[in-house]
């Protein structure tokens, strides 16, 4: 491998989770100034979700920091065999993750939340990437955390995909109910017409 290869595979997934961490996390808070109030908030009944959440983000900052750094450990080292094209390609699909993460959010304006809000938006999100999938911003990011896991595919790093995607799962389901609960009839038509993830 290439020593420009090596060091993309080395720093380049730290550096995709990093930017878009920092950039979910500033798009919160502006959302949160735009509507008044806090536009974040998980309930007693998503302790799940948010612990695994938690788990799965702060472990793959861990785990793709030591990775970056060298670390000898057998826990944050790619599993041998692995090559370097797929790697690169496991790259790619996390940026691509990225974009999509990026662009759905973005998609859903000043009705950005994250976990069940005390009140629901004013309106459902229904076009767009929306109209192609309900959950584009998860499907994003699964398919970052998935690149991620190919890009580095150490025990670690594995561990932290498949505890985001439970996450996910369970999140999702939550959501459902609530929008459900929220909008009634509208939300069950747009459940009939679009699928959940793609």
């Amino acid at each position: 491998m290439s020593d420009a290869v090596d060091d993309i595979l080395r720093v380049g997934p730290a550096i995709v989770l990093a930017i878009t961490v920092a950039w979910l996390a500033l798009a919160t808070r502006r959302t949160s100034r735009e509507i008044g109030r806090r536009a974040y908030g998980f309930g007693i009944r998503q302790t799940l979700a948010r612990i695994l959440f938690a788990a799965a983000v702060v472990g793959g900052f861990v785990s793709l920091g030591l990775h970056a750094a060298g670390s000898a450990s057998a826990s944050f080292a790619p599993l041998a065999g692995e090559a370097s094209a797929v790697r690169l390609a496991g790259l790619a699909l996390a940026v691509a993750g990225q974009v999509l993460t990026v662009v759905a959010r973005s998609e859903m304006g000043r009705r950005w939340r994250v976990g069940i809000p005390d009140e629901a938006p004013d309106a459902l999100v229904t076009t767009g990437l929306f109209g192609l999938s309900r959950n584009p911003v998860f499907l994003g990011m699964l398919a970052m955390a998935s690149g991620l896991a190919v890009a580095v595919p150490s025990p670690a790093v594995i561990g932290c995909a498949l505890a985001f995607w439970i996450a996910c799962e369970v999140q999702v389901r939550d959501e459902e109910r609530f929008l459900e609960r929220s909008f009634g009839p509208a939300y069950t038509a747009y459940r009939s017409a679009v699928r959940r993830w793609i």
